[in-house]
């Protein structure tokens, strides 16, 4: 890591300073070169002026000698041409020997009335020249510069900047390898205060004293610890008082991963299943009962909250299952010992059945004699008349009351096992409007079957005939005189719904999330009056409940009321 990091800072330093070097060594070699051509070039052009002069105005000397001497003088070479381009003097050639050079392109532009220069090899000498060519009267003048001088001060010149910026590369290597030195130790610093983090010591700081962005950033990742410290130990703190409270509970507790592996359990399952509990074991291995873990994997499965009762899940306790799906995809689960509320409430039930098994054979006696009584012959007064009648009544209300009791104990306990089979759901209700027709037509009630599709039920065909004789029966007590009763159907998603439709008073909704507790009643006198046990609701919601349905109601006062039960498709 630390070659790495130093590596990389140093060749970008050096890739810097090398591009930066050469760009400044090509252009300041350029404007060097092109700065020494201009001042030859200018050099050249004046003393071929001068030397014009001279030729013009000194009768004194031959042209060969000024020639001669402008050469020694400017250490150039001098040329006298002619305007028709034969060379009069020459300082370093026979001009007799030489060609015509009235098509050298110098010379060619002075005749033009320009100054004349080129760049090109001698014929004559066999190098390189820069020529400057300007009138002188009735000839033309011509300095030559030989261009290996220039080269040679060209090469001295890039010879210098070499060595200087070897000398610079050098100095700006040391330089390049300290500072990056330094990055790469406060790189360094912070790469292991992340690796620390990285670890779990959120207590670990960087210090930073300089303001540059390197320290920007170790001050950023600093104040992100920092947080990240608080936020963990709240984090801590809450998981604890969250542990403190769930191990202080009765009810077990677990939690369990998506592969159903055991990730977190308070005490109370260890006391549940009377052994310890292996954090990452399958909870297989710890709860075997088949309802528990159903009910574990449906929550997995369906995303939402699950519930059961798991019989004999620690020896003979009972325990009602919670199962909801966590965030991850988990599952936790809470165990609420109900054996203690099921044993009272099997009790209640035994009570109930065995004081009203008790309560038929002395109220069937008093019924048996009370109606003996009135059909004798016996000399008995009116007012006799009058109290037996009341005696038989109030024994034949005695005895629906324990019959109800006693069927609603069997259907509460599962005692009352169901015949489930394939019922058509136009025949349910046409045999439920024949036996209730009769009664129906004696209240002045009329019991009318709404039209109904192909549909079959899974259900006791006598369980639910009680269910309808129960809801009909109610509606005719409270339908007024001369109104009508409708059954009928409809299909649902989830099954077949049943519905019960009167058109009496109705009943104020702050008394529908009650109506169907047992003995609650809407209107306590007229239910006496009636007859009613107040049972009847209670049974019509457990034979409905035992077949995996559900009982609603929907009423409004003044306009009737309309029960509704649900029940599976075949």
């Amino acid at each position: 890591m630390r070659n790495r990091i130093f590596l990389k800072a140093l060749v970008a330093l050096i890739a810097v300073i090398a591009t930066s070097m050469l760009a400044l060594d090509i252009t300041i070699r350029q404007t060097w070169e092109s700065s020494l051509q201009s001042d030859i070039e200018r050099l050249l052009v004046q003393n071929a002026q001068s030397f014009a002069l001279r030729v013009e105005n000194d009768h004194q000397h031959s042209l060969q000698q000024m020639a001669l001497e402008e050469e020694r003088i400017t250490q150039t070479r001098a040329t006298i041409i002619a305007h028709d381009g034969s060379v009069l003097a020459d300082s370093e050639a026979d001009p007799r020997t030489m060609e015509n050079h009235a098509s050298r392109p110098e010379v060619a532009a002075v005749l033009r009335g320009k100054v004349g220069s080129s760049t090109r090899l001698s014929h004559t000498v066999g190098v390189e020249f820069f020529y400057v060519a300007v009138a002188s009267g009735d000839k033309i003048v011509r300095l030559a510069y030989p261009l290996a001088n220039v080269k040679s001060d060209l090469a001295r010149i890039r010879t210098a900047l070499l060595h200087g910026t070897a000398w610079a590369l050098l100095l700006a290597l040391v330089l390049a390898i300290v500072i990056a030195e330094i990055i790469s130790r406060r790189l360094r610093r912070i790469v292991q205060f992340a690796e620390q983090i990285a670890q779990g010591n959120l207590s670990a700081r960087i210090a930073e004293t300089s303001g540059d962005e390197i320290a920007q950033v170790a001050s950023a990742l600093d104040r992100t610890a920092r947080r990240l410290e608080e936020n963990f130990n709240d984090i801590q703190e809450s998981r604890s008082e969250l542990e403190a409270l769930l191990n202080s509970m009765t009810d077990g507790v677990i939690a369990v991963s998506p592969d159903l592996k055991v990730r977190w359990a308070n005490h109370a399952i260890g006391s549940i299943i009377h052994q310890h509990v292996r954090i990452g074991a399958p909870v297989v291995e710890l709860l075997r009962h088949p309802d528990f873990l159903a009910t574990l994997t449906n929550a997995l499965k369906s995303k939402q909250r699950e519930t059961a009762i798991a019989t004999s899940l620690s020896g003979r306790r009972s325990f009602s299952v919670t199962a909801e799906p966590l965030p991850d995809g988990g599952v936790v689960s809470v165990l609420h010992d109900i054996s203690e509320v099921e044993r009272v409430e099997k009790t209640r039930r035994d009570f109930i059945a065995n004081v009203s098994h008790e309560l038929r054979t002395p109220l069937t006696s008093i019924r048996g004699y009370t109606e003996t009584l009135l059909e004798s012959d016996m000399a008995i007064n009116e007012s006799g008349r009058e109290f037996l009648q009341v005696i038989r009544r109030n024994a034949e209300r005695m005895g629906r009351l324990t019959e109800d009791l006693l069927v609603l104990a069997r259907v509460e306990s599962g005692e009352e096992k169901l015949d489930l089979r394939s019922h058509p759901v136009r025949q349910l209700l046409t045999e439920a409007a024949s036996s209730m027709q009769e009664n129906a037509r004696s209240s002045g009630v009329e019991l009318t079957v709404e039209h109904v599709g192909d549909w079959s039920v899974l259900a006791d065909g006598y369980a639910v005939q009680q269910v309808f004789g129960n809801l009909i029966s109610n509606a005719i007590r409270y339908a007024e005189s001369g109104k009508k009763i409708i059954i009928g159907a409809h299909e649902r998603p989830d099954g077949i719904e049943f519905f019960v439709r009167d058109f009496g008073p109705g009943i104020a909704s702050e008394h529908l999330p009650r109506i169907f507790e047992r003995f609650y009643r809407v209107d306590k006198a007229r239910s006496r009056e009636s007859g009613g046990t107040g049972l009847g609701l209670a049974i019509v919601k457990h034979i409905v409940l035992n077949h995996g349905g559900a009982v609603r109601v929907e009423s409004v006062v003044g306009h009737g009321s309309t029960f509704f039960f649900l029940l599976p498709k075949a």
